[in-house]
Parts: structure tokens; C-alpha cells; sequence
């Protein structure tokens, strides 16, 4: 039997092709979410900025990271649950680094 070779049907070929193609359009999205919310992250945490300008740079910034977190949710790369919850925590802290002037 060790100089068999195994068969690999026609079907079983294209699910792999298939598998790398999807690990590949979902490891793009993850980055773009890990992206953007560091981002975000890193502009809260910038305290050489003013609160005028912390609103304004901030607020483009959340809806980027929202827009990205839901539409992981939509295509099941990230779940519902998960989306729902950054996007809170970040909003949350959002709206306290710029309402504290």
C-alpha cells in the first residue's frame, strides 16, 4: 500500500481551492477591523491633541470601526454578539474622552 497514490476527487479539489479563497477574504476583514480599532484606539490615548480636535478626528474614526465590526457580522467572520460589544465599549469611551473638557 506505500506506493499507492490516493485519489483526490474533482469535488474535494475545488472545496480546497474554495477553503483558501474564503481563509483568505476573511483574514482581509479581520485586519481591517484589528486595523481601524487600533486606530481608534491610539487617538484616544493621544494626549497631545485638543478636545475640539479629539471630537472631530474621533468621530470619523468610530463610524469606520462600526461600519467594519457590523459588516464582519454580516458575512459570520466575527460574531453578532462580539461586533455589538466593541462597537459599545468604544463608543463608550468615544464619548467620555470627548465630553470631558
Amino acid at each position: 500500500m506505500a506506493g499507492k497514490k490516493t485519489v483526490r476527487h474533482k469535488s474535494a479539489l475545488k472545496a480546497a481551492r474554495q477553503a483558501l479563497k474564503h481563509q483568505a477574504r476573511n483574514r482581509a476583514a479581520i485586519s481591517q477591523v484589528k486595523t481601524a480599532m487600533k486606530n481608534l484606539r491610539t487617538a484616544l490615548n493621544d494626549k497631545t491633541i485638543s478636545k475640539a480636535d479629539l471630537q472631530k478626528k474621533l468621530t470619523p474614526m468610530l463610524s469606520l470601526v462600526q461600519k467594519t465590526l457590523m459588516t464582519a457580522a454580516q458575512k459570520k467572520i466575527v460574531k453578532r454578539e462580539t461586533a455589538s460589544r466593541k462597537i459599545a465599549r468604544l463608543s463608550k469611551a468615544v464619548h467620555q474622552a470627548t465630553q470631558t473638557a
